[in-house]
């Protein structure tokens, strides 16, 4: 390193969350022979990517996998991952008034719906490129993507049941960045009855995308990138929140419980509203929405073969439940199930503080859309509690959020990244390429060759 990088690197990058972007960051820059020091709350590593073990069943946040047309984020997967990793066609589901359905809807798919439904949509798609719509609510996205009356039967109640807002409320970024994540194939259009029929005509049977998946679960990725970074030299620092002082436009300190670390750069990947309420900033008014995991084991093999399946009734308390075999069969014990229930609340609210009351009606649900077969088939049931998981895009959302920004952007050796540092409803793949970005920019600014910015950003060690 040079003396113009050692001036800039100085003290230790210290990165507060060993989350996705935290801990790809870590890995880069000690590639590039950074000291850096991660702090994480949680006695493991992976963030809101971590798995949870319990004997022979594995089971992860919900359904993670990696899919990305980045070769840069491919490249560094391929690092990771290796050969142990498995690779599967996706299936997801949505049930909608007692069957399933294939997700995300598809033209094809149309005609699966009751007569009168289909009938319905169709007129909607026929007209919907006369009509005009807003772009600020998810509900103007949604009306003009797929018309009133797929909006009324499945997107409304759904995110109004997961977010807890009404869809008129909630910002179109929700729409745009939630419901494109859950589609993922972009050629899937159905604005109108001429993209209804391009896309019928082009990809109705386009094969569906192929995820990538840890064989023995999400946590083996994560557990691989920390050896790796503690192998080049990196510190990570577990069950200790971290704290930052500053003055000045500066980050003078960040307090490991009672450690005093004076860093050179601070990467702050925790949530932004925590960032402000300990530099004292003004405390902007955003939210983020917990999540309740209940990770059902059973003795029977899975009746439906998807890998999630999205339940928006509201008689019903569960809104996804994944299936961690159909990920990787080494996740479960030959002959027997695991199911990961997912459940939305917030932090501190009845359903959180008293989430363990609530197993047997999740029990009682997947029993009563067909995912167990009995009850008594049941070996054990687990509560976990993921704090922070979602950004709440309320329609008001970015002026609070440009106010956060704003204010922290005046300490000069501060940078946000990664889902709730930026308040970004994201997945893996963006995080991973989020902390490729950063590190070439943090490179370039320390004086690095472009060379070595060219192998970080790509994914590839510093010395390919």
């Amino acid at each position: 390193m040079s003396k113009a990088q050692n001036d800039v690197f100085d003290k230790p990058v210290v990165i507060v969350g060993a989350g996705v972007t935290g801990l790809v960051t870590g890995h880069l820059l000690a590639e590039a022979g950074v000291k850096v020091i991660i702090i994480e709350k949680l006695p493991i590593v992976g963030g809101l990517a971590r798995s949870f073990r319990y004997d022979d069943f594995v089971f992860d946040c919900g359904p993670h996998r990696f899919y990305t047309a980045n070769k840069n984020v491919s490249n560094y997967l391929d690092r990771v991952l290796k050969d142990n990793s498995t690779f599967f066609p996706r299936k997801s589901e949505v049930y909608f008034k007692g069957k399933y359905y294939g997700w995300p809807i598809k033209p094809q798919n149309l005609m699966q719906l009751p007569p009168k439904l289909a009938g319905k949509s169709f007129v909607d798609l026929a007209i919907n490129g006369f009509k005009e719509y807003g772009d600020l609510t998810f509900e103007d996205y949604i009306l003009r993507q797929y018309g009133p009356t797929l909006y009324q039967h499945f997107f409304k109640g759904y995110s109004e049941k997961f977010l807890g807002i009404d869809p008129a409320e909630t910002h179109s970024d929700w729409a745009k960045v939630g419901i494109n994540r859950a589609i993922i194939d972009d050629s899937a259009q159905m604005q109108n009855l001429y993209q209804l029929l391009k896309t019928t005509l082009l990809h109705g049977n386009a094969e569906p995308p192929r995820f990538l998946y840890p064989s023995g679960g999400m946590q083996d990725a994560w557990n691989k990138v920390s050896g790796m970074f503690q192998a080049l030299g990196g510190r990570i620092i577990t069950s200790t929140g971290a704290r930052m002082e500053g003055a000045d436009g500066h980050i003078d300190a960040v307090w490991a419980n009672d450690e005093r670390i004076e860093p050179s750069v601070v990467i702050w990947t925790a949530p932004i509203t925590l960032a402000c309420k300990q530099l004292n900033l003004t405390s902007p008014n955003l939210k983020y929405l917990g999540l309740l995991l209940y990770n059902i084991m059973v003795n029977e093999t899975p009746i439906r073969d998807y890998q999630w399946c999205y339940y928006g009734s509201k008689k019903l308390l569960i809104n996804r439940v994944s299936i961690p075999k159909f990920f990787s069969p080494q996740t479960a014990p030959q002959g027997t199930g695991g199911y990961c229930a997912e459940v939305t609340c917030m932090e501190g609210d009845n359903r959180w503080q008293h989430a363990e009351r609530l197993t047997d009606w999740v029990i009682d649900d997947l029993v009563s859309v067909g995912i167990i077969r009995n009850r008594t088939n049941v070996i054990d049931a687990r509560v976990e509690r993921l704090e922070a998981s979602y950004p709440i895009y309320h329609k008001d959302y970015p002026a609070k959020l440009d106010l956060a920004r704003s204010q922290l952007s005046k300490f000069k050796n501060l940078h946000l990244a990664g889902r709730t540092g930026l308040f970004w409803y994201n997945n893996m793949d963006h995080s991973m390429e989020n902390a490729m970005q950063l590190t070439k920019r943090l490179l370039r600014d320390a004086g690095h060759s472009e060379a070595e910015e060219a192998n970080i950003a790509a994914g590839l060690p510093i010395t390919a």
